[in-house]
Parts: C-alpha cells; sequence; structure tokens
C-alpha cells in the first residue's frame, strides 16, 4: 500500500482507509452483528487498509463497541483510530476531554491518533470551536495528555470558509468530500492545503454511492487497465498529490478488495495523474443535462443568483438515487434529498422561501455552455423544496407551530445530539430565548448528566419523575424508533410531537 505523509511532518498514512458509517443494519442489531463488523475491520487493516474512521455517532452508536472487538483481532500499533467531537454536542474544553476519555475507556486504548473536530459548518461554528475555553482549548489538553497525537478538523463549510480555517494552520490536516462530483469546486481547497503543508483525508470518495450507482454515466472516467467506474473514480481522488488517505466505506469484503485494486500497489506517475484528471473533466462534461459549473451564467443573472449551486444540485436528480437513505425508501423523497442534500451541504445554500427566485428572463440560457433549460429547472427546484419543507422560512414556521403559543412551562427534545443542537440553535435565531424550560434526553449513559448548549441532558425515563408539557423528537434517522419508545410517556399523558413531517428533508445532512 502506498503511503503518503500527513501534511509535512505528520505520520505516512495509507493510500485507503475505511470508515465505520456503511455496515449493514442487521449487523448493527447486536454483538453478534458487531463482532462480523469487527472481523471485516479487521480483514481490511491486515490487508493495508490501516486507518480507520470511527466516531462516537457512527454505526448506530455501535462504532465504539465494534472498534473495541478489533483491538482482539488486531494489534494496537497496526492500525490509526480516530475519534471526534461535534462543537454542537461537545461546546466545551470539558466536553471534549470527556468524549476523548469515554471513547478510550469504551474501546480500551490509551490513545488515538486523531482527534476531529467534526463537521464544522460554518464560519460561526468555527468560531465557537476556537473560542476561550471552547472545544480547540479541549483539543489542545487531550494533545497534552496524550489521549490523542495529531489534531485534524472535519469541514462540510464551503470551500472559501475551509480555506480561511487551513490559512489558520491551527490543524495538522482536514477530512472532506472529494470526488467526481465535486472536484472543481473543491481543487482550490487542496491546493490551499498543499500550500500551508496541512494534509488531507478525503470522505465520500464515490459521491455518497452515487458513482458505482451510475456505472455507465461515469464509464469515461476508466482509463486503459482500470476496472469498474467505481476504480476509476478512487484512482482519480489519489491522483490528487495533496490526498494522503481516501476512507472508503465498507460493508463487506468485495467493498475493501474493490478499493485494494483502486489503491493498492506502486501510485501512479504525474503524467497518469493529468490523464485521470482530463478523463474526469470530460466524464462529467459528457453526461447529457448535467451542470459544469462553469459560472458563465453568474455575470448574465440580473438577480445575482447563485445559478452554479442551483444547477449543479439539480445534477442530483439526474443520476439514480439510493433504494434507501436514512431509512427512507419513497423514490421521490429520495430525488428531494439527493438535490438539497448537495445545496445545503455542498454549497451551504438553504433557500430563505420556497418562491421561485428566477424571473425567467433567458439570459443565462444564452450563455450555458451545455444549453440547459435554467429557468425550468429553477421553477423545479423551488418545487422541491416547497415539498420537503427546506427554507428557513418553512424550519421558522414548523417550530413555531409546534412550540410556540402553547403555554409551555417546560419542554423536553430528543436526542441530545448535535442535530438536536442545529434545531434549537435554529429556535434561537428566530425568536430568541424560549418562555419555557428546555431539557434534553439522550438514551447513551455517556450523554446523561451532561449538558447540551447550557441545558442539562437526562435519561428518558427523568420523564417519569417530572414530566414535560410537550417532548419534541427531532431526529430524523431515528424518528420511528424514538416514536416508538416514547409511547409509554404518551400514556402518562405527555404530548410527543415530531420535528419532521412526512415528505420532509433533514435539516442537517
Amino acid at each position: 500500500m502506498n503511503r503518503r505523509p500527513l501534511g509535512r511532518k505528520g505520520p505516512l498514512l495509507p493510500a485507503c482507509g475505511v470508515g465505520t458509517t456503511r455496515f449493514p443494519s442487521r449487523d448493527l442489531q447486536d454483538e453478534a452483528g458487531w463482532e462480523r463488523c469487527a472481523r471485516l475491520l479487521a480483514y481490511a487493516v491486515k490487508q493495508g487498509c490501516c486507518c480507520v474512521d470511527n466516531a462516537f455517532s457512527y454505526a448506530d452508536g455501535h462504532s465504539g463497541e465494534i472498534c473495541a472487538r478489533l483491538l482482539r483481532l488486531v494489534p494496537r500499533e497496526e492500525f490509526f483510530l480516530s475519534v471526534k467531537s461535534n462543537a454542537q454536542s461537545d461546546p466545551t474544553a470539558e466536553s471534549v476531554l470527556r468524549r476523548v476519555e469515554s471513547g478510550l475507556e469504551q474501546i480500551g486504548t490509551e490513545y488515538f491518533d486523531f482527534l476531529y473536530m467534526w463537521s464544522i459548518l460554518d464560519g460561526e461554528q468555527y468560531r465557537a470551536v476556537m473560542a476561550p475555553g471552547g472545544p480547540y482549548q479541549g483539543a489542545l489538553e487531550a494533545l497534552r495528555r496524550g489521549w490523542v497525537r495529531h489534531l485534524l478538523f472535519s469541514s462540510h463549510a464551503p470551500p472559501q470558509t475551509t480555506m480561511e480555517i487551513l490559512r489558520d494552520k491551527a490543524f495538522e490536516g482536514v477530512l472532506l468530500s472529494y470526488n467526481l462530483l465535486n472536484f472543481r469546486q473543491m481543487d482550490p481547497v487542496l491546493e490551499c492545503a498543499r500550500a500551508q503543508g496541512q494534509g488531507v483525508l478525503v470522505m465520500n470518495p464515490l459521491g455518497g454511492g452515487m458513482i458505482p450507482q451510475n456505472e455507465d454515466l461515469f464509464s469515461a472516467a476508466r482509463l486503459p487497465g482500470d476496472g469498474p467506474a467505481a476504480e476509476a473514480a478512487l484512482r482519480f481522488v489519489y491522483a490528487h498529490p495533496q490526498v494522503c488517505c481516501v476512507l472508503a466505506g465498507v460493508s463487506r469484503r468485495e467493498d475493501v478488495d474493490q478499493a485494494l485494486r483502486a489503491l493498492g500497489g506502486p501510485p501512479e506517475g504525474e503524467a497518469r495523474a493529468g490523464e485521470r484528471i482530463r478523463a474526469a473533466a470530460g466524464a462529467v462534461g459528457q453526461v447529457s443535462g448535467l451542470c459544469t459549473g462553469c459560472g458563465y451564467c453568474l455575470p448574465a443573472c440580473p438577480r445575482q443568483l447563485p445559478i452554479p449551486a442551483l444547477m449543479q444540485s439539480y445534477n442530483m436528480k439526474l443520476l439514480r438515487q439510493k433504494p434507501e437513505l436514512y431509512r427512507r425508501t419513497d423514490p421521490a423523497l429520495l430525488e428531494r434529498i439527493a438535490v438539497l442534500q448537495k445545496l445545503v451541504q455542498g454549497f451551504q445554500c438553504l433557500p430563505e422561501t420556497a418562491a421561485n427566485p428566477c424571473i425567467a428572463c433567458g439570459r443565462c440560457c444564452k450563455v450555458c455552455t451545455q444549453r440547459l433549460p435554467i429557468p425550468e429547472r429553477m421553477a423545479e427546484l423551488a418545487g422541491m423544496v416547497q415539498a420537503a419543507g427546506a427554507s428557513s422560512q418553512a424550519h421558522r414556521e414548523r417550530l413555531d407551530q409546534l412550540l410556540n403559543g402553547r403555554g409551555y412551562r417546560k419542554v423536553a427534545m430528543w436526542p441530545a445530539a448535535g442535530y438536536t443542537a442545529f434545531v434549537f440553535r435554529e429556535y434561537l435565531r428566530f425568536f430568541g430565548e424560549p418562555p419555557f424550560q428546555v431539557v434534553f434526553l439522550d438514551s447513551s449513559p455517556a450523554a446523561q448528566g451532561g449538558s447540551l448548549m447550557g441545558r442539562p441532558v437526562l435519561p428518558p425515563s427523568a420523564i417519569e419523575q417530572d414530566p414535560p408539557d410537550c417532548l419534541l423528537i427531532t431526529s430524523y434517522r431515528y424518528q420511528e424508533e424514538l416514536l416508538q419508545a416514547a409511547r409509554p410517556y404518551q400514556a402518562l399523558g405527555v404530548p410527543v410531537l415530531c420535528l419532521h413531517r412526512s415528505g420532509d428533508v433533514p435539516w442537517v445532512f
């Protein structure tokens, strides 16, 4: 396995690592399933994919148990292991230290190789990470204590924000999304990392599974000697010299073997890498109807709309979708999730309202290199935003409908996770401090007794001693499970509400 250093002075990382988020759901139900997941990770590590991406919420919250079993199969010194802390769930230095320490105890290891300041979404969140007494100070203390060896961050922020963080040089490297679908917008970020001497690890190298699901569309990215488009896509990512490790999601041995075929062996030369970049550009450009992000439409628009972001998000509608996502299977909903995830997560562009901002003047069409029907697609996007409740106005109206004007004195939100923190931050942004007490519930003993956004985190059983006036389930992925678990509290007379309606997409992806 080829290796590259993490930045200028970091450890040599393998070309391929493995994540802990793609295990089959059937293997996350009991200890026998966790053991199967651990054996899959052990197989990957022994084959050279020795960077294991772990976080407390991965694998339905069982990643720690799986990694503990991995340690019984593979010596600790044979692989790199990460831990992650999100500023929304761990907002203080002390909470970061608790997160790291509980992870060490759960897995049974003396150290983590990497601590990520995890999933930074925007500049505001980054400033919260770096504030006095905040998460970064806790990370530095974990480093001083020897609990972690390297500090990194993972970013879902816009490219410009990610580059600003890199220029601060507070971290040794970044984990970000980079693939055939977004390389044009992300290439400047990788070049910035190179200039700052920081390493780049890559998540979502297959576009969240979109590339292998659209083999026919992306086959043009293959060069002579390549296997399927997925293998070519993995090689394309590693062709960028700044990428030191590609994290592949695995659910079976075949996934590991595919990653090994693509990334194992000696590195490709500079000339071959150049061929890959040209082939990638050609593959994206020749897919009929796709926006290539050239940007010629921007100066033509009299309303200065972010047309490339909107049209590249619409691209997702033209690709085959996964059969299941966030435990949803409705094809129309999956399509909306894919499009709006790209818009919100990829471009940090949440529409203010569902109203179509396009005046259909057609000026953009005259300069579009792909001759796309942009006004028609803009109208369709507005319809998707309306159906999915995916606007700032829709979020405000939903929270107002659920929580305001009802005379509540105490509201419980479940679970006490980063997603819920985001939802509550939205409430504060829209309405200010609530006229009712807010507490958070969580089934995890590690979370109980702590705090989230300055409010206490309690076990769900606390409802029996001191019932709230309302229990709001905020989770998108686990809404049905939590609704079932809340039935005993409904029997006590506690109203149980769900943030999300059936056609909604997540507020955070």
